[in-house]
């Protein structure tokens, strides 16, 4: 049953027989997918974005991202959200991985890419947007903030540490 429909995505509750024959509800997001980017500027150095999130009350280090428009792909959305939220436009677009952020009640798939080979353009954040600006960061000094618990967002996390593995 849909309990909300909104701009991005819309909440259903559902009625769902388990393997063992129970039924249980849960509650579901439903969102169109997203795409998350890793800009390296160099082998070991990568940009971060400073962003206001209102549902933690708090500005995080992230790394640029952003959910999918109709019609368009993920490599698409990838270079789009890049060239928006860090001035960047990226000269190779590397997928990496396809995560599931939280899958005991979102539907959203978030396609990780690498950037390399950028050329500095114009930012064009988008009006509900809540970017303080961008931070060069070693690699070496983004797992330390990783470690320290200064960096705590997950596709953040899961970004560097993929990319150091």
């Amino acid at each position: 049953m849909l309990i909300y429909s909104g701009k991005k995505i819309n909440v259903r509750k559902d009625e769902v027989l388990l393997e063992d024959g129970r039924k249980v509800i849960r509650e579901v997001i439903e969102h169109p997918g997203s795409a998350a980017i890793i800009p390296f500027l160099s082998d070991d150095e990568i940009v971060l974005l400073q962003q206001y999130r209102y549902p933690m009350k708090e500005t995080l280090y992230e790394i640029p991202a952003g959910t999918l428009n109709k019609g368009e792909t993920f490599i698409e959305c990838a270079g789009r959200e890049l060239e928006e939220e860090t001035g960047y436009r990226a000269g190779n677009l590397e997928p990496l991985i396809v995560l599931y952020p939280s899958p005991g009640i979102l539907s959203e798939t978030m396609h990780l890419f690498k950037a390399t080979n950028l050329v500095k353009t114009q930012t064009n954040y988008q009006m509900d947007e809540s970017i303080k600006g961008s931070i060069r960061v070693k690699v070496c000094n983004a797992l330390e903030m990783i470690r320290k618990g200064i960096i705590r967002d997950a596709k953040t996390v899961c970004s560097i540490l993929w990319c150091r593995r």
